[in-house]
Formats: C-alpha cells, sequence, structure tokens
C-alpha cells in the first residue's frame, strides 16, 4: 500500500477537520482480490473530512483505486437552518492509499469521485462552520 507523507506535509487543496462519523460501504469495481462479505456492509469510522474526501478506520486492508459506495451522515449542530442540521450522503469514492495503523486496523484514505455542488457545498460549510467553532481564533 502506499504510505503518505512522512514529512507533514499537506498535498490537499481543501481543508479537513476531525471528526468522528460512522460509515457503511460496499466494494464496488475494481476489485482484484474477491472477498465474501454475503448481504453485509462494511462499516468503517470516519477520522476526517473534508469536500474532496474522507479518512476512514475500518479492519479491511482494501487495494488502492478500489471503488467503495459510502453511506453516511452527517450532523450539523452549528447550522442555522434545520434542514440542514442533518444529511445522508450516498457517495462512491476511490481509495488513495491504505495504511496500516494497528493490529488489524487499516486507515484508508478516499477521495469522493461522484459528489454534486450542493454536497460537496455542505461538507465544506461543515468544515468551516466547526473549524471556527473549535478553534475561534483560526
Amino acid at each position: 500500500m502506499e504510505q503518505p507523507s512522512r514529512g507533514g506535509e499537506e498535498h490537499r487543496k481543501n481543508k479537513r477537520m476531525l471528526t468522528a462519523v460512522t460509515v457503511l460501504y460496499t466494494i464496488r469495481a475494481p476489485f482484484p482480490v474477491r472477498i465474501r462479505f454475503g448481504n453485509s456492509d462494511c462499516s468503517a469510522i470516519a477520522q476526517d473530512i473534508g469536500e474532496r474526501g474522507m479518512g476512514l478506520l475500518t479492519n479491511h486492508d482494501l487495494p488502492v483505486d478500489s471503488l467503495l459506495a459510502l453511506k453516511f451522515t452527517i450532523l450539523n449542530d452549528f447550522a442555522f437552518k434545520k434542514e440542514d442540521k442533518r444529511r445522508t450522503f450516498e457517495l462512491d469514492a476511490q481509495v488513495r492509499n491504505c495504511l496500516l495503523v494497528e493490529k488489524t486496523t487499516y486507515r484508508l484514505g478516499v477521495c469522493f469521485v461522484s459528489i454534486s455542488e450542493s454536497n460537496r457545498a455542505y461538507i465544506a460549510n461543515f468544515v468551516k462552520t466547526n473549524a471556527l467553532i473549535s478553534n475561534p481564533n483560526a
């Protein structure tokens, strides 16, 4: 698997913020190894999120370039409008890197490959408003 830069350099175009969101995903294609999960989805925990991707913690070592179908809900207590306080996303994503972080836990870096402008803007606003609330001097 590709290793992220050890120098601490940020290569993303958009800022991310730390988060803890449960994410369900199913493996789409291409996937060079056949893994049978039955009718169950795999679960993961979102470690961070940005308007173009997210970091996920999972128990599965997935190859770089695997395509995933993600489903998750963001709760934004800081949104002004009631309808913006909760949004469920169903997005396709591509694995960009996979790193073993503990014995059986992997961190997946994924980028969204199908995201509407309104969903992208919602996530960008979520990151921006929550970053300002958690760090008012930013």
